[in-house]
């Protein structure tokens, strides 16, 4: 009796242990078939998200550029003495959307609006000689650059002699563009006094005349072709003041890369045969279109 109980109790428990890997392997091959479904859907998505940037697609299929630029800052975006909207930018993207077979429609607005516009979705890129930077890069995607360049300043004749480099801005007070725009963070960052003007340069020229400002900080092609509209002897770029190399380029909305590629395949073309430099020639008075030698342009980490 004892052997035929002790029989049946390894009997039992071996018949356990076969349910139990029994149902030990049922379950791995459903749990084996969830991990390899999450997987593919995972790659699904990821491969859904690549192609769901249609930034370029839908250009093109509604064929027009809608841009944002200011309108007030010769002679990259201004308004002619015929009251149409012209500049370097401003006819650089004519010229763009020309290669790329678009209509292109300009939105003015102030300076410290463009960005904004363009993070919203208000405009499908900005024109204003916007420099990359890293703070910008965090929320646009840009194009490949156009122009190239280095800040300088204008100041009163009699005192060009008192700037010999970017370090005597400190304690001087400056007239600014926008006080958000990179010249000044530039006169932050070296301690210049920095006032911001709105609504053009004139206001800022004649400041520096009757003394209420003792410098324009600004790009120095811009300030050049400023001082030749001007027309005022008594003011004068300082050519021996060489700051922040900059290097334009248009922003798009970050993520938006088949457009930025578009537009950069544009911007090469029209390098190649010749139209930004032509254009350059005409509105800033020299060719910007090719890397400056920075060697003796004083750069700062900001």
């Amino acid at each position: 009796m004892k052997k035929w109980l002790s029989l049946f109790l390894f009997m039992s428990i071996l018949l356990i242990g076969v349910i139990g890997c029994t149902l030990d392997n049922d379950e791995s091959p459903a749990d084996t078939d969830a991990d390899t479904d999450q997987t593919e859907e995972t790659e699904d998505e990821t491969i859904e998200d690549e192609s769901t940037d249609s930034s370029w697609s839908d250009i093109e299929e509604e064929g027009t550029l809608v841009v944002g630029t200011s309108g007030t800052y010769s002679p990259v975006t201004y308004f002619n003495d015929e009251n149409e909207l012209t500049g370097f930018d401003v006819e650089l993207v004519r010229e763009i959307a020309d290669y790329l077979d678009l209509e292109v429609e300009f939105e003015t607005m102030d300076f410290d609006g463009i960005l904004p516009a363009l993070r919203n979705g208000q405009i499908d890129l900005a024109v204003n000689d916007f420099a990359i930077t890293e703070e910008r890069l965090e929320t646009f995607t840009f194009t490949d650059p156009y122009k190239f360049s280095y800040g300088s300043i204008i100041v009163r004749e009699d005192d060009v002699d008192q700037f010999d480099d970017a370090y005597d801005l400190e304690d001087v007070p400056v007239a600014l563009g926008s006080l958000t725009s990179n010249y000044a963070r530039f006169s932050e960052y070296v301690g210049a006094d920095g006032v911001a003007y709105d609504g053009g340069t004139e206001a800022i020229l004649r400041d520096i005349l009757n003394g209420n400002q003792d410098a324009y900080l600004n790009d120095r092609l811009v300030l050049a072709q400023i001082i030749e509209d001007f027309g005022d002897d008594n003011l004068v770029v300082a050519d021996q003041v060489k700051y922040h190399p900059t290097t334009s380029a248009i922003p798009v909305l970050k993520g938006n890369d088949a457009l930025a590629e578009q537009l950069s395949v544009a911007i090469n073309a029209l390098r190649e045969d010749g139209t930004v430099a032509e254009l350059s020639e005409e509105f800033l008075g020299a060719d910007a279109s090719e890397p400056i030698d920075s060697d003796d342009v004083v750069e700062f980490d900001f």
